[in-house]
């Protein structure tokens, strides 16, 4: 069963990190070597397509580009005869590339990648004859992925993978690891690690440009788990590499604690570190760290509790969260101070990650009509990002396409593109892990002047 109650399957306890991040044991504290850290840059993104995990390198789940305006409605949707739970659409130059599974069974690991036209909906072409592809990575010619693997592998399928962006033709796969974080692509090369260590790849060939061991690791085996800005390469296991040498910039080495949900912006990396306590619950705070040198700008406490690693939005002067132990209310802080700004509490429930555009601050969720019971809709809602007040809310019309007999919907994080929303839907909450694979679609959410479908009903709830 789909564990939904985190944002897009974010769910490893902090335990389970602990056993598979590959932290560094020793005595508690920043350990520094004596080879400089590049200056990074104000950590302004001028990024407008998303295209990769979170948007970007930095992971920051934010671009430059403008969404739907006034309002949003439908453009194009379509049935995925797959899921994309807990992965995201990326977008480029007026396409599309969806990552779908079609079986994810205990054995066996099966999916395609898909290219549309934005605009239309055509696909330009779709690659099935793959184990299960995550968030894939766009690159200058070619899309890079990381595939999930099956808990017994009995077909030993897994690795990574190119496929050519124009016509989707395998150009070169890596299996001696079948498990791979999602890569990233800069100047000719992918950087991404495995359970032996981190690594940059020839983007063309695939071949091992540089190897450092025991660093980076398969952390969660999530994406996002390593980041990138101005030469320098950010882990989970709170590591930062030189990206030309992969040698160890700085490193810090915490036994007790996860340095996970990793954001690179403002001359910043921030992590939600997660300490953990003997017999008692984990203490959480967001940490924000020189690029340069690791150390401790600012930290923020945001509680003692027992959750899961959650992820982060920065962007546009803001560090954006959920607060532990809640699932529809967000917290935004300074991001140069770590000061509190504001908090607020949504309307409904199984919420997306959060996507920053020009001061908007998009979200997927499950809304309930109070007036209406037992009537379920995945919605899209929009807050301005220097108040938390709701700008809008769509509700999404699933009509011509199949969903859940169950009544289960939410949708999943909107990208921001060309303009353009999109979403995937998928039914939250079932019990039936078959339902992830027959029942989950696609939108795509275009500018509008006209008031979104169920704004009325959702302002007079919220308001």
């Amino acid at each position: 069963m789909h564990e939904d109650n985190q944002p897009d399957g974010h769910r490893n306890s902090r335990r389970t990190f602990l056993k598979t991040v590959g932290i560094t044991v020793g005595a508690a504290g920043l350990e520094t070597t004596t080879v400089a850290a590049k200056s990074n840059d104000s950590g302004t993104d001028k990024a407008t397509n998303w295209d990769t995990a979170r948007s970007n390198p930095r992971r920051t789940g934010a671009v430059s580009g403008t969404g739907p305006t006034p309002y949003a409605a439908t453009n194009w949707k379509m049935d995925l005869d797959g899921s994309m739970h807990s992965k995201e659409p990326v977008v480029k130059d007026g396409t599309v590339y969806l990552a779908v599974t079609t079986n994810n069974g205990s054995a066996d690991s099966e999916g395609y990648i898909g290219a549309y036209d934005t605009e239309t909906g055509e696909q330009q072409w779709k690659q099935s004859d793959l184990p299960t592809p995550k968030t894939p990575t766009i690159g200058e010619q070619m899309l890079y992925f990381s595939t999930q693997v099956s808990e017994t592998s009995e077909e030993n399928r897994g690795g990574l993978y190119a496929v050519d962006s124009e016509s989707g033709d395998l150009v070169w796969s890596r299996s001696d690891s079948l498990q791979w974080t999602s890569p990233i692509a800069i100047d000719q090369k992918i950087y991404t690690s495995n359970a032996d260590g981190a690594y940059a790849l020839d983007s063309m060939t695939g071949e091992t440009i540089w190897k450092t061991d025991d660093i980076g690791m398969l952390t969660d085996g999530s994406d996002g788990a390593l980041s990138y800005a101005n030469g320098t390469i950010f882990f989970s296991d709170g590591t930062a590499l030189d990206a030309a040498r992969g040698g160890v910039l700085w490193r810090v080495t915490d036994a007790d604690s996860a340095f996970g949900n990793h954001v690179v912006a403002n001359g910043r990396v921030y992590y939600l570190r997660t300490k953990y306590i003997e017999d008692d619950d984990d203490v959480i705070k967001v940490e924000a760290r020189s690029v340069n040198s690791g150390r401790i700008d600012w930290t923020y406490d945001i509680g003692t509790s027992n959750v899961m690693e959650r992820r982060f939005a920065v962007g546009n002067g803001y560090v954006l969260f959920y607060e532990p132990g809640s699932d529809n209310t967000i917290t935004a802080l300074n991001a140069k101070t770590g000061t509190h700004v504001w908090t607020k509490e949504l309307v409904g429930d199984y919420f997306s990650n959060l996507t920053i555009a020009n001061k908007t601050v998009y979200l997927g969720s499950r809304y309930m009509d109070p007036s209406n019971p037992g009537t379920v809709r995945a919605a899209i809602h929009a807050l301005d990002i220097t108040s938390g007040e709701r700008k809008w809310s769509q509700l999404l019309d699933q009509s011509d396409l199949k969903t859940s007999p169950e009544g289960l919907l939410a949708a999943g994080t909107p990208v921001v593109g060309d303009g353009k929303i999109y979403t995937t839907t998928y039914p939250a909450g079932s019990v039936f892990e078959h339902h992830y694979m027959q029942y989950s679609n696609f939108f795509v959410l275009e500018s509008s002047d006209s008031l979104p479908d169920g704004e009325q009903t959702i302002a007079a709830q919220s308001d």
